[in-house]
């Protein structure tokens, strides 16, 4: 339902699906079965952020965990990620701004 919404979650969902043929066989399967999990769960993941999700949320959801290099870490976003609707959404209601 997110196809073309945002290319780095196409990408990720392409990955995916070139993963399937491999599970054919079995011994391959189960060595590829913790990574296609977390693929389908960050796939998952983008899918819904870029549909239901502020801007920017799904965006930085987008460039740490589906694109590049980057680490999984708290604190490891790129460069040029805007961080104040991601600080918001953490923030107790009462003290938004």
């Amino acid at each position: 339902a997110a196809a073309g919404a945002d290319a780095r979650l196409d990408a990720a969902a392409a990955r995916l699906r070139a993963l399937l043929p491999q599970l054919a066989d079995p011994q391959r399967a189960q060595v590829l079965a913790r990574r296609l999990a977390e693929q389908m769960t960050l796939v998952l993941q983008g899918s819904l952020l870029v549909r239901y999700s502020h801007p920017a949320v799904a965006d930085a959801f987008c460039a740490s965990r589906l694109d590049g290099d980057w680490g999984h870490a708290f604190g490891t976003l790129p460069p040029g990620t805007d961080t104040g609707p991601i600080l918001d959404r953490a923030r107790p209601k009462d003290l938004r701004a």
